[in-house]
């Protein structure tokens, strides 16, 4: 019963991260395409953002996240110490969201 209420501490904590972080960024570029909108410039894209590799990458990325998302699937079936394994891998994901926020908004500044 421990663990439970340890992950919902925990995900309560990641959880309010997660959507403050989230709403910080939606209105810093929310805030930078008006500016942008406003000078009437037009945004310059880069064209080699999305080189060939990351593009053939995301195919063996997508298929891995398929086979794993199986294999908790089956996991689930086979012992009910397996449901442990969802929320715990929701709290990482967030964690890793929320990590990727707080790397954007230092790389901003």
């Amino acid at each position: 019963m421990i663990a439970f209420w340890l992950a919902v501490v925990v995900g309560m904590v990641v959880a309010v991260a997660y959507v403050a972080l989230g709403v910080q960024a939606f209105f810093r570029v929310r805030r930078d395409v008006l500016a942008l909108a406003a000078s009437g410039e037009t945004p310059e894209l880069d064209e080699t953002a999305l080189d060939d590799a990351d593009a053939n990458t995301f195919t063996w990325k997508a298929l891995g996240a398929v086979v794993v998302s199986t294999t908790v699937i089956v996991l689930l079936g086979v012992n009910s110490l397996f449901w442990y394994l969802p929320p715990i891998l929701a709290i990482g994901s967030a964690v890793a969201v929320v990590a990727a926020f707080v790397i954007d908004r230092r790389s901003i500044k």
